[in-house]
């Protein structure tokens, strides 16, 4: 399968860029000026050209066809190479749709980390936890990473970690089977006009959700009470200060 990333330099699409690669597919894709992230995806083998007016992707498609073509919400209706894919019947999607097919192609379990503050962060720390315990493990984040690449498919893993994001509602296009909810605070106006409508959206997400672990605070803004399924914690557990962190919320998350 051929995977055209428009954005590819990007942290969003990026790392999806990457596990394509592992996982064996062949990749290309374009960006408006070379990046840290255009670098590292050459170097793991995708062919990059820097520039989208839709000659890019018309090159990329004549020397093999484009089966699938991956972009970011930021790319408008009418970009060149959106254009382009959907005049010549490429099958197009954002993030999300890949991801799924990626876990239902793989049989991959996604532990997503959600919440309005520290996502990334403690994406990051539960990626490090599992190799520290020598677990395979799947993941995206988007950022740079000490320890690895931002994102990575191991063929022996069963889990997938994922900074799970509520912009765009976007998170609500999965059905975890573990989701880490680190905050609820009112964020991303332009999608939620009311703190309402976004408290709604997470309540939507633990639906779907098979399992899932949060605050004590922000279960009760949400009405809900520790189940079978939902693990409610106390914000003043006293391990919490045994953690050895800067910063309180960093030992919380």
């Amino acid at each position: 399968m051929h995977v055209y990333c428009s954005g590819i330099g990007g942290v969003g699409i990026g790392p999806l860029a990457l596990l394509a690669l592992d996982a064996g597919y062949a990749v290309s894709g374009s960006d408006i000026q070379p990046s840290e992230m255009t670098q590292l995806t050459t170097e793991k083998g995708a062919e990059i050209a820097i520039g989208q007016d839709g000659s890019q992707i018309e090159r990329a498609h004549q020397k093999s066809p484009i089966d699938w073509f991956v972009y970011s919400s930021a790319l408008s209706d009418d970009h060149p190479e959106l254009k382009f894919a959907k005049d010549n019947n490429i099958l197009c999607s954002k993030r999300d749709e890949f991801i799924n097919k990626l876990l239902k192609t793989q049989s991959l379990d996604m532990i997503a980390v959600a919440g309005t503050h520290g996502k990334t962060t403690t994406t990051g720390m539960l990626i490090w936890l599992f190799q520290q315990t020598n677990t395979p493990v799947s993941y995206s984040v988007g950022t740079s990473l000490k320890f690895g690449p931002p994102a990575q498919y191991h063929k022996d893993s069963r889990y997938f970690i994922y900074e799970c994001d509520e912009f765009d509602r976007n998170f609500l296009h999965f059905v975890p089977y573990m989701s880490t909810i680190i905050s609820i605070d009112f964020d991303h106006v332009d999608t939620y006009p009311t703190q309402e409508s976004y408290n709604y959206a997470f309540s939507d997400f633990i639906e779907q959700s098979r399992r899932v672990q949060m605050w004590h605070d922000d279960a009760d803004k949400l009405s809900l009470a520790s189940t079978q399924d939902i693990e409610v914690h106390d914000e003043s557990d006293p391990g919490i200060s045994l953690i050895k962190l800067a910063g309180e919320h960093n030992r919380k998350n």
